[in-house]
């Protein structure tokens, strides 16, 4: 195969590929409403696939969505701080570049701790932990 030919099928793949991703497409409009028919959403961190703020709430205690991806549990600044990142790499690359100092990667979760007491840092470090593998 010329290389012409291999950059194209290559280049075809990749194009193809790109489209991937972690969404939900509904290709058919609810009767009645105004949404455009194929728009998919991105996956929130924070309730998919586990849903981490019930978890926390069950364990009685407060938590709050900051951002896109962040959670804060009780008043800042005494309590955690999570933020979801794309990836467990991403997460990681930001612990060892020293971009998140004093953060605790759990997944792709950084976990700060703030002033939590160990109590509140384990229930926390508990449900975010909840379906991570490896």
């Amino acid at each position: 195969m010329s290389s012409a030919k291999l950059a194209a099928v290559a280049s075809l793949a990749a194009i193809s590929l790109a489209g991937c991703g972690a969404i939900h497409v509904k290709p058919a409009a609810q009767t009645g409403s105004s949404a455009a028919v194929s728009r998919g959403r991105v996956n929130d961190p924070r309730t998919s696939p586990n849903d981490h703020i019930q978890c926390l709430r069950q364990k009685h205690l407060e938590v709050r969505k900051v951002g896109t991806t962040g959670l804060q549990i009780g008043a800042a600044p005494y309590g955690p701080y999570v933020r979801f990142t794309p990836t467990p790499g991403a997460a990681q690359a930001n612990q060892i570049a020293g971009r998140d100092p004093g953060a605790e990667v759990i997944g792709s979760a950084l976990v700060f701790p703030q002033r939590a007491s160990d109590q509140m840092l384990k229930e926390v470090e508990d449900c975010i932990a909840h379906g991570v593998s490896g």
